[in-house]
């Protein structure tokens, strides 16, 4: 168009173009404290010019080309891998702080290794008073307190293993409902640009999902020319355009051997099972529609998934030593006590391998403190003979390794012949809190280092991506500039229209 309604078409579009660009500015204003908002930006480009015959072209004014998110995607994708690691050593760290308070073992505060030492204690001052019953009575109890104390404590450690089960297995079924969040978003997605816009707010929103996701365990992404996102983990695909699968969690065995299956990760469910026998925290994973799922297991590469599961093995690693630490101490302490079967054991430890569960002072002791054995003779002949309650003293000092099969015993000297390379009882104890805690200062070290590294990641994002008010509000005072002087085109287009045809005639 020519003439002065093509001056007119010119200024009014630049009206709108610099109204869409306020508008972009007011929106980004709006989101300044919104998490994972990305700013908006109006691209502007020359409209097309017309032919002036012998002239050229002239130009029509503006047009809005696209508004884009500004973002970096190397540095989001950067976020999201560190993300997961970070996820990792916390949840881990948070895990073994846990079992580490069980322990209870502090410089200010000695748990079982005091006990330990009191009942050791004990032994030697009934070796000294054989003949009084009320030092066999304190032996009694202190054998008691030792044993009440491994029992609280293995106990714990076995709810403390539970509750990081549970966790993973809450884990995958938020996982799961994120991968369906996603994938309506993906849908959304595909037809907003299908219809030739670009979906900036949706893609924040995918955004923010994946790094959701990304918490869990660590993703391998990948976009389409709409923007829509396809998943992998482990290799195998978990969310692609046609496809949706799901997460499950390996949370026990049933009576034949075979592996429970929390499918989902939804503990309402009844559990499924699977013949193939996998480790308890096994993730696997199945075709969410399928009316059978077939299970296939996957890696954790790292993220809360990987935390957890570290978790549970270094829960399962403890409470092994300790299960072996308790069945030394019964197992030697009931050797002497017994002179290797003829006699009365002080400890039950039960038959099925949980022996810091199943300690206790054997009943017929606790009934009966006399039939505690003091002297060589177990018959007790020997009046003031406090030697075998000595040897079982001396247990204190001996070094054995875990566990052992106690074949170095000598029943004339009642005791052990030290192990090459073995641990006293308090040795073994504190080798298996120092494990903890080395594990845990491991963590901690990485969650320390992650944090950092996340840190200069985010302030590069926001240095990118963020809002930046005083920016926002110097692109509206710009804006509203062009805005009035496009206003001030179409008055002045006005009065030349007036004056052409009301003052002319024509």
């Amino acid at each position: 168009m020519v003439g002065l309604f093509g001056t007119l078409g010119t200024a009014n579009k630049g009206l709108n173009v610099q109204q869409k660009a306020l508008e972009t500015s007011g929106h980004n204003i709006a989101n300044a404290n919104t998490a994972g908002y990305s700013r908006q930006r109006v691209n502007m480009a020359a409209d097309n010019p017309y032919n002036l015959i012998g002239v050229g072209q002239v130009g029509t004014g503006v047009k809005i080309s696209s508004i884009t998110r500004v973002v970096d995607d190397f540095v989001i994708g950067n976020m999201r891998q560190e993300t997961s690691s970070y996820h990792q050593y916390e949840q881990k760290s948070d895990i073994l702080g846990q079992l580490e308070v069980i322990f209870n073992e502090t410089p200010l505060h000695k748990g079982l290794s005091n006990n330990l030492s009191t009942y050791f204690d004990s032994w030697s001052k009934l070796g000294s008073n054989p003949e009084m019953d009320n030092a066999k009575t304190i032996v009694l109890e202190n054998g008691n307190i030792l044993t009440d104390a491994i029992n609280h404590m293995a106990k714990q450690i076995d709810e403390l293993s539970q509750n990081t089960l549970s966790i993973l297995e809450k884990s995958a079924l938020d996982f799961n409902g994120k991968l369906e969040q996603l994938d309506v978003i993906n849908r959304q997605i595909y037809k907003v640009s299908n219809d030739g816009s670009i979906p900036n707010d949706l893609l924040d929103q995918r955004d923010i999902i994946l790094e959701e996701l990304a918490t869990f365990t660590k993703l391998e992404t990948s976009f389409d020319q709409y923007g829509r996102v396809s998943i992998k983990v482990d290799k195998q695909d978990v969310l692609t355009h046609n496809e949706l699968k799901k997460i499950s969690v390996v949370v026990g065995k049933d009576d034949k051997g075979n592996s429970l299956v929390s499918e989902g990760g939804d503990s309402l469910k009844p559990r499924a099972t699977t013949t193939d026998k996998y480790e308890i925290g096994q993730i696997l994973i199945s075709d969410s529609k399928a009316a059978t799922p077939e299970f296939k297991p996957l890696e954790m590469a790292s993220g809360v998934s990987k935390g957890l599961q570290e978790s549970l093995v270094e829960i399962d690693s403890r409470m092994t030593e300790l299960n072996n630490f308790v069945f030394n101490l019964a197992s030697a302490v009931n050797k002497i006590h017994s002179d290797a079967g003829d006699s009365i054991d002080f400890f039950t430890i039960g038959t099925d391998g949980n022996h810091a569960l199943n300690i206790k002072v054997n009943e017929a002791i606790k009934k009966d403190p006399s039939l505690i054995n003091t002297g060589e003779d177990l018959k007790g002949h020997e009046v003031g003979d406090g030697s075998r309650a000595t040897a079982i003293s001396k247990l204190k000092d001996t070094r054995l390794k875990y566990p052992t099969d106690f074949s170095t015993y000598d029943k004339k000297s009642m005791s052990f012949a030290d192990e090459e390379g073995g641990l006293t009882f308090l040795g073994s104890f504190v080798d298996i809190v120092t494990k903890n805690g080395i594990s845990k200062q491991q963590a901690d070290n990485k969650v320390t280092s992650q944090e950092y590294l996340l840190s200069q990641l985010q302030q590069r994002r926001d240095s990118i991506s963020g809002v930046n008010v005083n920016e926002e509000v110097t692109d509206v005072i710009r804006f509203q500039r062009a805005f009035q002087a496009n206003s001030k085109v179409i008055s002045v287009v006005s009065e030349m229209l007036d004056t052409l045809i009301n003052r002319t005639g024509v």
